[in-house]
């Protein structure tokens, strides 16, 4: 078993075609199946069934190829490590909620780049159940999450409460709100619980969308309302296009930073955990200060 099989093996999984995933990987269609064929004898079972409508997993297949991302995801990160520009040390992996990013995350990349320029950072955005797996997988070292997992060996520490404002393209109350240009962002598992309680009203979705960016540029062209984070529905209130919907009540919504327990750690891993806690007051701080703002929120 290589790399080369295990990769192979994905694209196959995904194409569901010899063919086609020949194409993807710039090899020839028999150097896919030799792959294959070689990572079969070795586990000793069949990962796919082949057919005139093309290659499906096989149940082992299934199975294995939650190994084989795992894997590869390794091996990603090996090379990460050992291909290090010179002069760096290591690399410190944070997974951060994509809402979460410009107004908080954003500020501690910059301190930890002046903080400790001998290491590099990767930073990427994704979902908190993603994210749990890839804390456990030891594949992200930090993520700052809606929705952690209590597990063995996973420490939990909340940094601040995000707060979510309903907003509209045209200036109304709740009452007189047209629920049919409401857009629904499933921000995470606690906000739909909030949402439900709160806003029992607006339960009926015509439309859901599952970033805030997206659900804004949609607005800007048809017209609606949505929860937002509180910091930037004041800057949409500021720039003219959106209202605070008068007497709809804000959604509080914790916000986490997730990282395994360890008997040691680097003095690069604590500074990186103390400074997120250290920047969590800034953060509520300004969300109150675009709550408490004057004309709107």
């Amino acid at each position: 078993m290589n790399i080369a099989q295990i990769e192979t093996f994905l694209d196959v999984a995904n194409s569901q075609n010899f063919n086609r995933s020949a194409e993807n990987l710039s090899v020839t269609q028999s150097a896919v199946s030799t792959r294959i064929r070689a990572l079969e004898e070795t586990l000793g079972v069949t990962l796919f069934t082949r057919g005139r409508f093309g290659a499906e997993l096989t149940s082992s297949g299934a199975k294995f190829r939650q190994y084989a991302l795992q894997i590869s995801d390794v091996w990603r990160q090996a090379r990460e490590e050992l291909s290090l520009p010179r002069g760096y040390e290591g690399v410190l992996r944070l997974g951060t909620q994509f809402s979460i990013w410009e107004k908080f995350v954003n500020s501690w990349i910059i301190w930890m780049s002046e903080r400790y320029p001998s290491i590099a950072l990767h930073v990427e955005a994704d979902y908190s159940i993603s994210m749990m797996e890839q804390i456990v997988q030891r594949m992200l070292d930090i993520a700052v999450m809606y929705q952690p997992r209590i597990l063995l060996d996973i420490e939990i520490t909340k940094l601040f409460d995000d707060v979510f404002v309903l907003v509209s393209t045209e200036p109304c109350d709740l009452a007189g709100l047209d629920r049919d240009k409401y857009v629904y962002i499933d921000w995470c598992l606690g906000f739909r619980h909030a949402h439900a309680q709160v806003v029992p009203e607006l339960r009926a979705r015509r439309l859901t969308m599952g970033l805030g960016t997206m659900a804004i540029d949609y607005l800007n062209t048809k017209g609606g309302s949505v929860y937002l984070p509180a910091w930037r529905a004041r800057k949409l209130i500021d720039d003219g296009g959106f209202f605070r919907v008068k007497g709809a009540p804000e959604i509080l919504q914790p916000v986490y930073a997730v990282y395994r327990k360890e008997a040691s750690r680097s003095e690069i891993y604590e500074g990186a955990i103390e400074s997120l806690r250290a920047f969590a007051p800034s953060y509520s701080e300004m969300m109150a200060s675009c709550l408490s703002a004057p004309e709107g929120l």
